[in-house]
Order: structure tokens, then C-alpha cells, then sequence
């Protein structure tokens, strides 16, 4: 669960100018449906999955199928058995490209290492557990520390205390140790509280004693993408989101759906094409 947008930035005068707090929820979720609407479109996500994902065997190099950030394990399975035997060293056995940027979208063997190839010929021959997406395009860790501190007594705990307010708020992804939290409110009061989705985007929840809480950062094109849209999406709801609005002295307005053909152009260099 994510957003390329916040809740504050939303309401704020430059987009739906909004004061009072009882649409927030339908906001907040005006800004994940964008987001999810901006990954259709680009045919890539932006955010951090953390999980383990499975591949056909390639000869070298491997064209990877997904934007990847950075590999915690490479492993292959060269004898069909479904045990993922081999395990690949990065800079040893295998190295990453493109060398200078990321995501990374190519593997490469390298011939001193122990390996010729990643178990070419075999069905689900490769299994890579690491940082899965597109990022912010600057480094393999995108996301920015604050000076606040969030405490969670346990692993389940949706209900967190911070430090402080403002900097952190709805729609935000935060990192906390090696657990990704989504926040689903923030208070504005003297409470100190947000409320949350713990362990997303395939990370694991944790007991954190006062610990400081890194922001998650995308691409700012794909940020204004989310907040037009989600603000376009508010705004069409006065007209029941009807295509054909106007009539009379002004003829009839055709409005267009989804993402808005400027933004679409904007974002359009982010497009992932596949074969």
C-alpha cells in the first residue's frame, strides 16, 4: 500500500483547496487510486517491494523483467530439482547494470566468477530477493531521513506515537528500522498520533523504541501525476464523473477520463515497454 501524493499537499490551495478533515479518508484513497492508475500506465511501479521474485533461466546477460534497486540474494537452480543451490555473489559472479543509475535492468556474469550463465534452459531457474521497483532514480535506498521518531510497542500496533507533527503525514510511505509503514492519518493536534498500515510492501513489523522515520521519495513528475489526478478525480464527482458536461451557449464538453492527457505526457518518458 502506497501513495505518490500526501494528503497535506492535496488539500493545500494549489490543488483541492480543502479545510475541514471529514473527506480525508476518500482523499487519502483519491491519492492510491492515482497511484495505482500512473502504474497501469507506465507499465512499472515506483515504490519498494521487498520480496522474492522468480524468473526462467537466461544465459548471460539477464535483461530483467522487473526494475530492481538492489539484490539480497541471487540464487539459481541449474539441475531442474526446485532447490535454488547456487548462489551468486554480486560484484564476484555477477554485476548490475546500468553501472552509473538505477533501477538496475540487466545482470551480467562476470568470467573470473564461479558461474557461466543463470541457469540457462531451466523454468524458474533464478530466485531474487531484494528491493523490487523504480525508486526515486538516484540510488538504490530513496527515500529521506527526518528528525521525528515513531515508537510502536509491538509488531501489530497501528496506532503510533511520533515525536512531532507536520513533516509526516497521510499518503507517506515511512521506513522505520526495516519495516515500511503506511501512514493512513496524522492527527493536528497536541496527541502526537498516526494511524497506520504496518509491514507494506513486503516487509516485515517490528517493536520500534523511538526510532527515526525515513520519507520514501518517487520521481516528481510522478508526484504532480498523482496529485492532478486525484484532484481531477475530486472535481469530477460534482458531475457524477460523466463524460459529456455543458450544454446550452457553451456546447457540450467531452472530459477525459483517467490520467490527463498533459500529465500522461509529462510522465510518458518513464514508460517501461516489454516485449
Amino acid at each position: 500500500m502506497n501513495a505518490y501524493g500526501d494528503l497535506t499537499t492535496l488539500k493545500s490551495d494549489a490543488y483541492c483547496s480543502i479545510t475541514p478533515t471529514t473527506e480525508d479518508t476518500y482523499l487519502r484513497k483519491l491519492l492510491e487510486y492515482a497511484s495505482r492508475q500512473i502504474d497501469n500506465k507506465m507499465g512499472r511501479f515506483f515504490y519498494c517491494d521487498e520480496t522474492t521474485h522468480y524468473y526462467d533461466g537466461e544465459i548471460s546477460p539477464f535483461w530483467l523483467p522487473d526494475d530492481i534497486l538492489s539484490i539480497t540474494t541471487l540464487k539459481t537452480d541449474d539441475d531442474d530439482d526446485g532447490t535454488f543451490e547456487n548462489s551468486y555473489t554480486e560484484d564476484t559472479d555477477y554485476r548490475l547494470y546500468p553501472l552509473n543509475k538505477y533501477p538496475k535492468t540487466k545482470a551480467k556474469v562476470i568470467t573470473s566468477g564461479s558461474y557461466g550463465g543463470f541457469a540457462s534452459g531451466i523454468d524458474k531457474g533464478i530466485e531474487i530477493a531484494g528491493v523490487f521497483g523504480y525508486g526515486n532514480e538516484t540510488n538504490a535506498t530513496p527515500y529521506t531521513a527526518t528528525a521525528i521518531t515513531i515508537t510502536a510497542d509491538d509488531a501489530t500496533e497501528t496506532e503510533l506515537d511520533v515525536s512531532a507533527e507536520g513533516t509526516i503525514c497521510a499518503g507517506h510511505t515511512i521506513r522505520v528500522e526495516s519495516e515500511q509503514i503506511y501512514i493512513q492519518s496524522a492527527t493536528a493536534d497536541t496527541t502526537k498520533k498516526i494511524t497506520v498500515l504496518r509491514a507494506v510492501n513486503g516487509t516485515t513489523g517490528a517493536a520500534h523504541a523511538t526510532k527515526i522515520a525515513s520519507i520514501y521519495n518517487y520521481p516528481q513528475p510522478m508526484v504532480q501525476a498523482c496529485l492532478i489526478t486525484a484532484m481531477r478525480a475530486w472535481k469530477r464527482k460534482d458531475s457524477a464523473y460523466q463524460d459529456v458536461v455543458g450544454g446550452g451557449e457553451l456546447g457540450t464538453v467531452i472530459t477525459s477520463k483517467g490520467i490527463d492527457p498533459d500529465v500522461a505526457e509529462i510522465i510518458r518518458q518513464y514508460r517501461k515497454y516489454r516485449l
